[in-house]
């Protein structure tokens, strides 16, 4: 069991947070599409219906809109009966809409896990382990920030009296951030040690993932082919309403083809950049026109562990070009490269060890060149 007292939760944040919740009629949840982010919004979603809250969620299409807090979308939700947003693993970044929600006089609570390279908006709480002051919380996922966020509003509003019942209380939340904690690589310290002890347990609440053979190195796949069409996201869909009827069984079953799929078209990239030596670059900077984007990670993480050096991907990403960067090591750090060629992006963000960002066709070609002007140019 995750043992949490009231010491690990004495940050301000937590406090404005809870009594944000507690006043707000309306309440929209906003996530990422990825593993860690679907995790996380079903995690709070559950704890805000748990509490009695008329709450609903957005989960941007990464492809269609991009990650974390989108202009558009926000402008749209603004005009839309919502008194307070709920990010889930993404927005610390998001400094220019978060302030901008708060000037259209809503609330906004931003939980995250990402490193928050830009300021904070005053008087907005952020759940985030780089603020926090608990070390218990520093290397959590976004869905163990979501889970232990869970835990802190099911005993403020009373639901439980202290906190071992409220880590108990809903066992299906605590395997949704082991899922989001395994899928999300993070480091795994004694916090995240006890999340993981409830992995398994993903297979006894959604029992057709056992029926159909899923098993952990394929989980993951299960969550990353879950994309937002029309504002809505099928599994988050299927969750959370629990509608485990025969639609979710076809749609599982469409998900292993996809896995499969995936899986062979993996390989094939991998023989086709592999004709070129890689031996003398230091980082490995690949630019692949015809790669889609849900590629580019893996093949990322692939090569780095083969190779063992910073890798980093890009690949085509909507009218755009998208980037995803891996390296294993405590003495690299990739959030910080990317910070020296941030004014060639869209946007970026992620961690030390894995970070990407969004380019577009006019800046492409020169950031390849200045990137490997500065770091191989000894080739």
């Amino acid at each position: 069991m995750l043992e949490v007292n009231d010491r690990d939760f004495i940050d301000r944040d937590f406090k404005e947070a809870f009594l944000i919740i507690k006043n707000s009629k309306n309440i929209l949840v906003w996530g990422d599409e990825d593993a860690d982010g679907i995790t996380s919004t079903l995690i709070i979603l559950r704890t805000l219906n748990t509490l009695g809250k008329n709450a609903k969620y957005f989960i941007p299409s990464r492809i269609n809109d991009g990650i974390g807090l989108v202009e558009k979308k926000v402008d749209l939700f603004l005009k839309k009966d919502i008194d307070t947003f709920i990010t889930v693993d993404c927005a610390s970044v998001n400094y220019e809409l978060i302030k901008k929600i708060k000037l259209s006089k809503k609330n906004i609570i931003v939980t995250d896990h990402h490193i928050p390279y830009k300021k904070k908006v005053e008087k907005v709480p952020y759940i985030n382990p780089y603020f926090l002051s608990s070390k218990k919380f520093k290397n959590l996922s976004g869905s163990g920030v979501s889970l232990i966020f869970s835990l802190y509003l099911l005993k403020k509003f009373k639901i439980v009296k202290d906190y071992s019942q409220s880590f108990f209380y809903d066992p299906f939340n605590i395997s949704l951030a082991a899922v989001g904690t395994q899928c999300d690589k993070v480091k795994v310290d004694r916090t995240n040690e006890e999340i993981l002890k409830y992995y398994n347990g993903i297979f006894y609440h959604i029992p057709y993932l056992k029926e159909l053979d899923f098993n952990e190195n394929t989980l993951c796949g299960v969550f990353a082919n879950s994309k937002t069409v029309s504002f809505k996201n099928p599994l988050v869909e299927y969750i959370f309403k629990e509608n485990y009827k025969k639609s979710f069984y076809i749609f599982l079953k469409g998900v292993k083809r996809k896995i499969e799929n995936y899986r062979k078209k993996i390989e094939k990239y991998l023989k086709e950049i592999e004709k070129d030596s890689f031996e003398k670059e230091k980082f490995i900077l690949i630019f692949r026109k015809d790669i889609d984007y849900k590629y580019i990670g893996v093949l990322s993480s692939i090569l780095s562990k083969k190779y063992n050096k910073p890798v980093c991907l890009i690949g085509k990403k909507g009218k755009n070009f998208g980037g995803e960067c891996r390296f294993e090591s405590e003495k690299f750090n990739w959030l910080d490269t990317l910070k020296l060629f941030q004014n060639y992006f869209v946007g970026f963000g992620g961690h030390k060890k894995a970070a990407g960002f969004e380019i577009t066709s006019e800046k492409i070609y020169e950031f390849v060149t200045q990137f490997n002007n500065r770091f191989n140019s000894s080739k």
